[in-house]
Order: C-alpha cells, then structure tokens, then sequence
C-alpha cells in the first residue's frame, strides 16, 4: 500500500473504532493517570507525554478497552499516530467514560478528544540535543454531562506540554527515553452544579529502556498530581502516584509482562506481535489482567482486565522521506526530462526550450542534464534563434567540464557560425574540435559542415579531403558525396563527379530529404550525361527523378534538350509542355516556351514560333522582376534584427527561471510577439532556400532572352524571303547543360 492510501486508510480506521466503543459502563476515572492503555516510551501515549509520540517511525493506530468482570467500570481508548518527515509527528486520542444508572434513563458522560504535536530537534540544532530531544504539546476538548444536572453537555479546554530526551538509541546500550511532562498545563474549568473546579495540573517524570537484543522492556513514571492545587478546591495536592512495568520477550513475537498500576493493581500479562500482513506490517494485542482484591483500596469489583490492539501501516519515516527523495532526484527529473522530449519532437519547440530549461534549472544534479541543456538548445536552433542557442551551449561548456557532450556543444556553435556566414570562426572552432576530440562522434559532422565551408569559398580540393572520409551509414553521407560531386565538377574532374554522384543516385532513402538529394543527383548525373554519345543514358537519369520532387521540373527540361539534339520535335514539345502545365510557377517556365520556338521553328511553324518566342521574352522579363522584387522586400535578414534578438534574450531567460504563474504569464506574453517576428523569419529563410536556383535563373535569363530575340529576328527574316539563320537554336545552348 502506497503512501497516499495509507493517510486515507487513517481516519476510517480512528472513526470505525471509535464507534465500536460507544455507549459502555464506566467508573469515573483520571485518564490521564491511566497506564492500562498506554505507557510512556510507547508510540500512542500523547496523553502521558504529548513529546513521547516523536518516536513513531510509521503510521500507528490503537484501540483499548479496560473492563471490570462484573461490568461495574470500564473505560474505552482509541488513538493513532502519524508521523511527517524526520521531526514531525500528529496525534489524535480519544478516551470515552460512561455510566448508566440501572433502572433509570439518567446516564454519565466524560470524553476527552486530544490532538497533539510532537518536534524532534533538527540537525541544525546544537550537537547535544539535535535529534534527541523533542518537545510536545496537546490541545484537548473535554466533553461532560453528569447525569444531565448541569441541563445538557458541557464543554471545556486544555493543554499538556512534554519533553523527551533520548540520549542513546539502538547501541549496545540499548534505547533510553526520559520524560517530563506538565499535565493541564493550561487547566480545563469544569462546571458543577454549585460552581467551578479546575481539573488538577500535574508533573509526570517518566523512564523507559530497551535493551538485550530488544528482549528486556523497563518503564516507569511518578505523577505528582495537582501541584498547583487551590485549597478552595479542598483536599491536598502534590500526591506522589508511581507506576513501573517490566517485560521480557521470551521470543520475538511473544513476551510476559509484570506491572504495578497507578492505581495500586499488580498486573500480569502478555503481549503477541506479528508482522508483514497483507494490510498491516505490524500488529500487537496486550492483554493485562488483576483483581481488585489485590489492592489496598478493595472497591470489591473483582476481576479487572484490559485488551489492546496496536497496528502500524504505511511507509516508515524513512521509506516515506527516501521515496520523496528518489522522485524528487529521479522520478520527477525523468518525468521532465520526459515531457520536454515529447515536445521536442513533437516539433513544439519553444515550450520544449522552456520544458529542457526547468530540468536544467530545477535539477541540476540529474543524470540527464547536460543532454538536457543540449536539446535546450537545439529547441532554439530549430527556431533560428541562434544567438539564444548558442548562449545555451557556451553555458554548457562552463558548466559541464566533465560531459561526453562536450564535442556536440562545440559542433553546434560551429554550425551556427555556418548558418550564419562566419566561415572564419566556424573554421577556428572546427580546428580546436579536432585538435580536443578526435575520436569524437561529431567530428565527421564537424568536418562535413567545414568541407562545405571549402566549397562555397570555391576551395574543392580542400572539400573532397573532408567529405571523402565520411562513409556510408553517417547521415552526412549523401550530402557529402554530393558535394564532393559539385566539387570534381568545379575542378573539371567529371568522371569523379560522376562516380560521386552515382554514389548518391545508388542509395535507398528513408525519407523526404534523402529522396530529394537523390532525385538532384540524377539530374546533376543527366546533365553530365548530356553531351555523350549514348544520350538514353541521359535521359534515363531524367525520366528515374520522382514527379514530386523540387527537381522535377529540371529533369523535365533535361529531356526536352535531350530530344531537341536527337531531333525528335515531338518528344522535345511534349516534354516542354509538360513544364508548363505540371510545374506553371517553375522558374524552367521561359526556357520551355524557347524549346517549344525551337520545335515550331524546326516544324517551319513559324507563327507558332514567332508567339513562343514573345512568350519567352515576357516570362523571363517578368520573374526577373519579380525576383529582383522579392529580394528587395526581404532585404536583411530578420533573424539578426534587434527586435529578434531581444526576443530571443528574453525566452532564453525565460528558459532558466522555474515555471511560476509569473514565469509562465511572462512565456505566454512573449508568444505573440515571437509569432509575429518569426513569421519574417521563416518568409525570408524561404526565399533563401531558393536563392540559389533564383540567381542561376538570372544568369541564364540573358542567354534565353537573347536566343529568343536572335531567333525570332531569323524567323521574321525568313518569313520576308531574305534568308538568315536557319539552324535555330544557338551553339551554346546544345553543348550541355550545367552541372556545378
């Protein structure tokens, strides 16, 4: 039974018990002097000493009933405990007292409800009192009607306050408990029918001892009753009442006890226990037994005798703080670190930054933090916010001396230095990574990103070095043979290029990104193609790129010069068409209206070519423009805008704060204004994915365009009969296409 069930299991087991015990005869008695059912250095006594309860190590209830045999007097307990932490502990007693008189509806009523609090002196407390001394304290109701005389039940308040010093506990020596408690301390004023009286204050002084291999028990205690005594009260105060018990286990689970009451009865008894039932992982029954006849004071009520159960349940003190422990170190970071990563990929990666930095913040000695630092960083990569990013793993490296990620934070500053154009600071850092971490995971990723870095400054022999160790199975793979094809490209080296593009043509690709890499390297692969003798090589490269891929219309333009230089018209128109009508935003558009005025030229269709050749002169003049417009609404990059940067500093401090209502009012205000600078962010990064293929389309734009004019100005020659060129497209355009 876990925790949670045991505290609920705590009430219903007091009431049930309590309503067990109602209604019963009783013999007016001082509860508090009584030692049937409890006794100081057991667990349930708060009534004896509210401090003695500190010792409780577990959740512990007890019912008592004490019975003369003639049914004369009788008095019924019941009572739990509960410990909370290492140095609190509540109490709730109840004690029931009542008579009836026979032949008569009049009855006797004394209950006594008590609630006590026990603090056992923390650590922080001085060396010879921390954790051995605990201080207690009782608040208690006192419910009474005697026999109805004062017109209904009457009600009064009272306090108890108790010391406990345990010197030595669980040594050779044994266990000791000493004990002084004030008994109504704060006295409850009875009514009576002629006035007032205050019930007695008194002193208890108590022992207790363990020893033997927990085979020999000692309790004893003096109560000096009514030390304050009013002599309007009558009677005499500061009567000396001594009790003492001695108990030996002659096993575990069974022990005799002798004892001498307060009440002036010798006692015996015996007490059972048994332990690790399915419910309880502790129960004890005492049965006490003795004779009035026994006493000085022979009230003849003959044979007198009292059962107690006693159970403990639930987790110890111990278990209980362990458990909290082992979630708060473990449980509770994993459930985080858990929950972050379910964000994370779940592509929700502002809260998933927020999610990593509570694990980071809040825990900062889990196992997993330095990986959670990581994706916190990662989070804000994949946010382009980069300088956030990188401040989050600049702080890892600080902090983590000691992680294997170490590498992996350095390799994501290199590439976000990539990203963002600072090829000399990624070259640096690029260096310090190989030269601290050369037989590190990321060192292949680290040399994949600084081989690119050659390339675009044109440096392809210092490229194909890096690329050319990454072997098949890294994720880098196609994209660096693909880059080392470009490079063989860019050096003249074409059937180096060519094996480098095969090698990327041959791979089977598990998703999106692998198929679009692949479907580049068979039209890159084409164009090489393109100017052999054996141009079905060629097209068959075009004809393998998949419909949907963002090289479609490339490919489609491939074959159509492929069937244009093997003079098949038809084919090169159809395949020309098929640019316009499946792919009409291409930016391969104008150049297809130019092979579909080359075919009508060749078909002397000279209208149909004269309209192409207008057709292409217009597109190519109106997506130049609208390139050139577009790349003046983009202008620089928001990405490095004061405003996102700004945006950026303060999700990062956001990030390090643990999720208050404040915190997380604050994370919800800046969504809005992330959402609204971000939405640029992505728009330009777009237009960026297609920078390249826009720039390639203004460099060929002057070629298509003056083709076309040259052509259509030989067209309009020949239309008016003098003559002109008649071979149609121009030289360069049937020498192959481009490959770098």
């Amino acid at each position: 039974m876990d925790a949670l069930n045991h505290r609920i299991a705590f009430l219903p087991i007091l009431a049930l018990t309590a309503i067990g015990f109602g209604d019963m005869p009783y013999k007016p008695n001082a509860y508090q002097q009584n030692d049937w059912f409890a006794e100081f250095g057991e667990n349930l006594g708060s009534y004896v000493n509210p401090a003695s309860i500190a010792e409780a190590d577990q959740i512990e209830v007890g019912a008592g009933v004490y019975r003369t045999l003639s049914g004369k007097a009788g008095q019924e307990f019941v009572s739990a405990v509960h410990p909370f932490g290492y140095n609190h502990t509540v109490a709730l007693t109840y004690f029931e007292n009542g008579s009836d008189i026979e032949g008569s509806n009049a009855s006797y009523l004394e209950n006594a409800y008590i609630l006590g609090y026990a603090l056992r002196m923390p650590w922080g407390a001085p060396g010879g009192i921390s954790h051995k001394v605990a201080l207690g304290v009782n608040a208690t109701i006192f419910q009474y009607d005697p026999f109805g005389a004062l017109g209904g039940v009457q009600y009064a308040y009272g306090a108890d306050v108790g010391l406990v010093y345990n010197p030595f506990t669980a040594s050779s020596m044994g266990q000791l408990l000493l004990g002084v408690a004030v008994q109504n301390a704060l006295q409850p004023k009875v009514k009576t029918t002629t006035g007032s009286y205050h019930i007695p204050r008194n002193l208890n002084a108590s022992l207790f001892w363990r020893g033997f291999n927990r085979k020999l028990e000692l309790a004893g205690s003096a109560s000096v009753l009514d030390i304050t005594h009013e002599s309007t009260e009558g009677g005499k105060g500061n009567q000396i009442v001594p009790t003492g018990r001695i108990t030996w286990y002659v096993q575990p689970w069974a022990g005799l006890k002798l004892k001498y009451s307060k009440q002036g009865y010798p006692v015996g008894g015996i007490t059972l226990n048994v332990q690790r039932l399915n419910l309880f992982r502790y129960l004890q029954i005492d049965v006490d037994m003795s004779h009035d006849a026994l006493t000085s004071d022979n009230q003849e009520r003959g044979f007198v005798w009292n059962v107690r159960a006693t159970t403990r349940l639930g987790p110890t003190r111990e278990e209980r703080i362990g458990d909290a422990r082992y979630r708060r170190l473990l449980i509770e970071p994993e459930e985080a670190y858990r929950k972050a990563m379910q964000l994370y990929l779940a592509r929700k990666f502002l809260p998933a930054a927020y999610a990593f930095g509570v694990v980071t913040s809040k825990y900062p000695t889990f196992h997993l933090v330095d990986q959670a630092a990581f994706y916190k960083g990662k989070a804000f990569e994949s946010l382009r916010m980069n300088d956030a990013a990188q401040t989050v793993y600049e702080d890892a490296l600080r902090k983590f001396t000691d992680s294997d990620l170490r590498p992996k934070y350095m390799f994501q500053i290199m590439n976000i230095y990539y990203k963002e154009g600072k090829y000399d600071d990624a070259s640096r850092l690029h260096q310090q990574l190989v030269n601290l971490y050369p037989e590190s995971d990321v060192k292949a990723d680290a040399d994949y990103v600084m081989g690119q870095i050659k390339y675009l400054k044109r440096d392809y022999n210092g490229a194909i070095a890096l690329l050319s160790p990454i072997v098949p199975g890294n994720g880098n793979y196609p994209y660096a043979r693909y880059t080392m094809g470009v490079s063989y490209a860019g050096s003249g080296k074409m059937s180096e290029a060519e094996a480098a593009f095969q090698n990327v043509a041959e791979l089977k690709p598990s998703n999106s990104a692998g198929q679009e890499m692949k479907d580049a390297a068979m039209v890159k692969l084409g164009h090489i193609n393109f100017g052999k003798p054996m141009m079905k090589k060629a097209a068959e490269y075009y004809v393998s790129v998949s419909t949907n891929s963002p090289h479609y219309d490339e490919a489609l333009l491939g074959l159509a010069w492929a069937f244009l230089k093997e003079k098949n018209f038809k084919g090169a128109a159809d395949y020309a068409n098929a640019i316009i009508s499946k792919t009409p935003n291409s930016l391969q558009v104008p150049e297809a209206h130019l092979l579909l005025g080359y075919c009508a030229f060749f078909a002397q269709n000279y209208d149909q070519a004269l309209s192409e050749f207008d057709k292409v002169v217009d597109l190519a003049e109106k997506k130049a423009s609208s390139i050139q417009d577009m790349k003046k609404q983009r202008g620089k990059n928001p990405a490095n805008s004061p405003e996102y940067a700004a945006v950026q500093k303060e999700a990062e401090e956001l990030s390090d704060q643990l999720p208050t209502d404040r915190v997380v009012e604050k994370q919800a205000q800046l969504r809005s204004k992330f959402d609204a600078v971000y939405a640029k962010v992505e728009k330009y990064y777009e237009f960026q994915r297609d920078a390249e293929r826009y720039e390639k389309f203004l460099q060929d734009k002057t070629r298509i365009v003056k083709d076309a004019k040259f052509t259509k100005a030989t067209v309009i020659n020949i239309k008016a009969g003098s003559g002109g060129k008649k071979s149609g497209p121009s030289q360069q355009d049937l020498k192959g296409l481009e490959v770098e």
